[in-house]
């Protein structure tokens, strides 16, 4: 009997580990899930916002998309989510971009020369 109750002892001290691991891992990606679902929206806003701020003052294409990284890297941020790595917010921002490029083209932008 002492051993069918180490065996089950045992059994149960695995599947409490393996159950509490597999809760973190979900709790894990459920964080990234949120994280890509709210990168999107902001990703949008940030692009039409960096391209608004090109009718005031010339900004080059880089500097406008840098703009709107920071911008969706700052609102995750106050938001409490940490991305590591900023190429998917880089991603999110050429994607949001190339998909309003008829959107953005109502706002004209400012020449480099003034």
């Amino acid at each position: 009997m002492e051993t069918n109750e180490l065996i089950v002892t045992v059994l149960a001290t695995i599947l409490t580990t393996v159950i509490s691991y597999c809760g973190h891992l979900l709790a894990k990606n459920s964080q990234a899930l949120t994280i890509l679902r709210a990168i999107e929206p902001l990703a949008k806003d940030a692009v039409i916002a960096a391209q608004k701020l090109g009718v005031t003052e010339y900004l080059s294409g880089v500097a406008k998309k840098n703009h709107a990284v920071q911008v969706v890297a700052q609102a995750l941020s106050d938001a409490g989510f940490t991305v590591k790595d900023e190429q998917i917010i880089a991603n999110a921002v050429e994607k949001a971009y190339a998909q309003q490029r008829d959107l953005l083209k109502q706002y004209p932008q400012k020449g480099e020369e003034g």
